[in-house]
C-alpha cells in the first residue's frame, strides 16, 4: 500500500465527470419535484463511485492528511453556517459542528475512513486478510440502517440532539464499503476493470439498456431516493407490511445498482485529456465552494416558472460555468491556502518546527 501511484488520466476524468454530477445534482435538487427520476438516478451512483475513487487514491494516507481534512471541515463548516444564516436558510449558531453542512458530510466521513485505512495499512494484510476486512465492513454497512433507530435512541439519552446526521456517522457506515473496495484495489485490477468489455458497440448497448432499466425501476420505486442517501433507518423501507424482506431487497439493490453503474463508467471513461480532466484534478476545490452558488440559486429561484426544457438547459449551463470557474487554475491558485490549511500552517512555522512536525506525521 506504500506504492506511489502514477497519474491516471482515466481516474481524473472519472472524478471530473463525478464532480460535475455532484454540482448538477445539488442544483436540480432545488427543483427536485420536476426532475425526480434524473435526481435519484444521479444519486444512485455518483457518491459511491466518488468515494470508491477516493479510497483508491488513499494508498498513502497519513496523519497530516487527516489533520488537513479536519481543518478544512472546521473552516468550511464555520463559513457555511454563517453563509446560510446570512441567506436566511438557517437560524443557528455559526459554530455548530456536530451536524455537517450540506455537502461537508463527505469530509467528515473521509476523516473516519482515513483513520481506519491508516490502521489497516499498518497491519500489512495479505489478499485473504483484505477480503475478510472488506466483507466485514460491507456487512456492517449493510445492516447499519437496520440498527440506526436503536442507536439514535440510545445516544439520545446522553445527547438529545443526536441523529443519523450527527458527525455523518450513518453515511460513513453506509458508504464505507465503496471506499475500502477502492482502497484495497490494485492498479492491475483497476486496469482490468477499464477493459472488462472491449467492444465499443457492446459497451454502448449494455450501458444504455442498464440505464433504461434503472430509470424504469426508480419510477416504480420512489423510496429508492432515500436508500441512496444512506442517512436513514429502516422504517421507510419496510413497507406497509413491515416486512424485513423489503429492507433486504432495497439495500441489496442499492449496492448492486451503484456497483453496476460504477463498473460501466469505469469501463467507458476515456483516457484522453479534456476539460473534465482539469475538473477532476481540482475536484476538491469545486466540491468545497460550489454550494455558494447553489444556495444563491435556491434563494432567488429565478427559473421557478420557466418552461422545464429551458430551465434544465439553463441549469446545465450554470453547472458548466460553476465547474469552469471553480476548476480554473486561477481560482485553485487563489484558494489553495484555504483548501490546504495544514500545509499553509506548516509553511508559516520556523524550519525546525516543520522538520519536527514531519517526523511526527
Amino acid at each position: 500500500m506504500g506504492t506511489i501511484l502514477n497519474k491516471d488520466i482515466r481516474l481524473s476524468n472519472v472524478k471530473g465527470l463525478l464532480i460535475f454530477l455532484i454540482v448538477f445534482g445539488h442544483i436540480i435538487e432545488i427543483y427536485k419535484s420536476d426532475y425526480k427520476d434524473l435526481y435519484v438516478f444521479i444519486y444512485a451512483f455518483h457518491m459511491p463511485l466518488f468515494i470508491f475513487v477516493s479510497g483508491y487514491l488513499s494508498k498513502r494516507v497519513n496523519i497530516s492528511k487527516m489533520i488537513n481534512l479536519i481543518l478544512v471541515y472546521l473552516t468550511f463548516q464555520t463559513f457555511f453556517n454563517w453563509y446560510r444564516n446570512y441567506l436566511g436558510k438557517e437560524l443557528t449558531s455559526p459554530f455548530l459542528y456536530e451536524i455537517p453542512q450540506f455537502h461537508l458530510w463527505y469530509i467528515v466521513s473521509l476523516v473516519f475512513w482515513y483513520a481506519v485505512a491508516l490502521l489497516i495499512s499498518k497491519l500489512e494484510l495479505k489478499s485473504l486478510g483484505k477480503w475478510i476486512v472488506l466483507i466485514v465492513i460491507f456487512g456492517v454497512g449493510f445492516i447499519s440502517r437496520w440498527y440506526a433507530n436503536d442507536l439514535v435512541g440510545f445516544a439520545s439519552r446522553y445527547y438529545t440532539d443526536f441523529s443519523t446526521y450527527t458527525f455523518s456517522y450513518q453515511r460513513t457506515l453506509s458508504f464505507a464499503s465503496f471506499y475500502f473496495a477502492g482502497f484495497f484495489l490494485t492498479k492491475k485490477r483497476l486496469n482490468k476493470l477499464y477493459h472488462l468489455i472491449k467492444s465499443t458497440g457492446i459497451k454502448v448497448c449494455i450501458t444504455l439498456l442498464s440505464f433504461l432499466l434503472i430509470f424504469l425501476y426508480i419510477q416504480e420505486n420512489p423510496v429508492m431516493e432515500h436508500i441512496f442517501r444512506g442517512s436513514y433507518g429502516t422504517d421507510m423501507f419496510l413497507g406497509a407490511e413491515k416486512d424485513i424482506n423489503n429492507y433486504l431487497i432495497l439495500v441489496s439493490l442499492h449496492y448492486i445498482i451503484a456497483g453496476w453503474i460504477c463498473l460501466m463508467i469505469l469501463n467507458f471513461i476515456s483516457e484522453r485529456t479534456s476539460i473534465i480532466t482539469k475538473w477532476g484534478d481540482h475536484s476538491l476545490t469545486i466540491f468545497l465552494f460550489h454550494p455558494v452558488f447553489v444556495f444563491l440559486i435556491g434563494k432567488y429561484n429565478i427559473t421557478e416558472n420557466w418552461n422545464l426544457e429551458v430551465q434544465l438547459l439553463f441549469l446545465f449551463s450554470i453547472n458548466v460555468a460553476i465547474c469552469y470557474v471553480l476548476g480554473s487554475n486561477l481560482f485553485v491558485k487563489v484558494t489553495r491556502y484555504i483548501c490546504n490549511p495544514y500545509k499553509s500552517i506548516k509553511n508559516t512555522l520556523p524550519k525546525h518546527e516543520v522538520e519536527r512536525s514531519g517526523h511526527q506525521t
